[in-house]
């Protein structure tokens, strides 16, 4: 996701094959790239902090599933590649959902 931050009309075409335009969109795809960075490396800070490791997963699973309802509630839900990606965020939050409830 860092790629995403340094380059973001690369990533976003590649990715969902539209081309950004404008700098409001420049700004939040690069905010994006930066988020999942910050929740990606915050669970891996987590792994070894077991203090915050719950606040973490809660906070992922709560990101992942707005990505979810973002792609199948709009018409990105047309796009193999967001699908794919929100088929695996979705799959990310049953396991930290199951893993916060003890199982």
């Amino acid at each position: 996701m860092l790629v995403q931050f340094i380059v973001p009309s690369w990533t976003v075409r590649h990715t969902f094959g539209e081309v950004l335009s404008g700098a409001a969109s420049i700004a939040l795809a690069r905010h994006w790239g930066l988020l999942l960075f910050c929740v990606g490396a915050l669970l891996i800070y987590s792994a070894f902090h077991p203090a915050l490791r719950e606040s973490a997963v809660v906070l992922a699973s709560i990101e992942k599933a707005g990505f979810v309802a973002c792609v199948f509630g709009t018409s990105l839900r047309r796009r193999p590649i967001a699908v794919i990606m929100a088929v695996g965020d979705a799959i990310m939050v049953l396991i930290y959902v199951l893993y916060l409830v003890g199982l």
